[in-house]
């Protein structure tokens, strides 16, 4: 992985290259962007930048027998770190699922955690870094690097630690000589605060609009006016652009309306059955249901202030527009946009899709009954 394959984020690339320039390379860094904004591929090209040996001002070379070893996952100094279901047979530690993880990555490296648990079959279930794979981390680290004179640990979604993460706290702080720590987030509320307080942080922000939609043309083969529009509507989620480019009519649309319906109506009878169809779509299906409706509702948010040109087509701006004739307000949709994003929160904690989509059903009605 080179930074020339990592979307956007150049003033972060800039930041990444001058400090390896001038030899200041912090031991712990934590890569904080929100999701689809591509945290793991620019950890993965930081890496490659740091360890090739011909690199240039810009760029690892790619060529060189470093290179190829980190492109195809296999270099024995980088020892990754992720989370995996307890129970998937006898696999204890994270070496042992290498094989899943290096397919996954070569398929998709801007993949989720919700794609990642699909590549296991595990979907519906729960995911943790385990005791035993951190005191691994720390066996790794202390062994002598095989090639060169650095290793490197790369922790994918330390929200996933738990307290257990605290058995790294002293190797955070005294690591090895040519030790490279480097931890790829999204929600730092969800990360131990004593693990963030050891790190340097390197803030990411959603990836540009005119980087986004040049890769959803030049990478998913999705036409130029399409791939500006979903740029603006995905706002630097290049997942969720992506998986809304899929189709021309997005498939969540209908199911969409019905919950609104539901919803505006407070037929909650109704919300049993819909929220049992809808928790059909499994975990990672109901996470973009979710995505989408939240990205549907800011678009409403600000479309009375600057027009719906070049953000939703067709039907969905339909939708908007007639959603936007019930002049809720900028207050009460940023109500409804916080239930859908804690039902999210309650979806990737392995939460029962059904109940979480019953109780933001109610949250919903709640949060425009106070306008009414």
């Amino acid at each position: 992985m080179r930074f020339e394959d990592v979307i956007g984020q150049d003033q972060v690339k800039a930041r990444l290259r001058h400090g390896v320039a001038v030899g200041r390379i912090p031991h712990a860094q934590l890569m904080l962007g929100p999701e689809g904004s591509g945290g793991l591929p620019l950890a993965l090209a930081y890496i490659q930048f740091v360890m090739c040996p011909n690199r240039t001002e810009l760029d690892s070379c790619g060529e060189c027998s470093t290179c190829r070893k980190l492109s195809s996952f296999t270099h024995p100094d980088v020892h990754y770190t992720f989370p995996f279901p307890k129970k998937l047979g006898e696999m204890e530690v994270c070496s042992d699922v290498y094989p899943q993880w290096r397919e996954a990555l070569k398929d998709d490296v801007y993949m989720s955690y919700g794609d990642w648990m699909q590549q296991l079959n595990a979907e519906n279930k729960q995911g943790n870094i385990p005791t035993k794979e951190l005191r691994n981390i720390i066996k790794n680290l202390s062994l002598k690097a095989y090639e060169g004179n650095m290793k490197v640990s790369l922790v994918w979604l330390p929200e996933y630690l738990g307290q257990q993460g605290n058995i790294l706290l002293k190797i955070l702080e005294e690591p090895p000589a040519g030790t490279l720590f480097l931890l790829v987030g999204s929600d730092v509320d969800d990360i131990l605060s004593t693990i963030v307080s050891r790190t340097q942080l390197v803030r990411m922000a959603p990836i540009e609009d005119a980087a986004l939609s040049e890769a959803l043309v030049v990478r998913d083969d999705i036409a130029e006016a399409d791939a500006q529009r979903l740029a603006k509507v995905a706002q630097g989620n290049y997942h969720l652009a992506r998986e809304l480019g899929k189709e021309a009519t997005n498939p969540h649309l209908d199911a969409w309306r019905q919950w609104m319906t539901i919803v505006f109506k407070r037929k909650m009878g109704d919300a049993f059955a819909w929220s049992d169809d809808l928790s059909s779509l499994g975990r990672e299906g109901v996470k973009l249901f979710l995505l989408y409706g939240i990205q549907v509702l800011r678009t409403c948010a600000v479309v009375p202030y600057s027009g719906s040109d070049g953000l939703w087509e067709g039907p969905e701006q339909d939708f908007v527009n007639k959603f936007n004739t019930l002049q809720l307000g900028y207050e009460v949709i940023g109500k409804m946009v916080k239930v859908l994003e804690d039902a999210m929160y309650g979806i990737e904690r392995n939460g029962n899709p059904k109940i979480i989509l019953m109780d933001a059903s109610y949250g919903l009605v709640k949060s425009i009954v106070k306008k009414n």
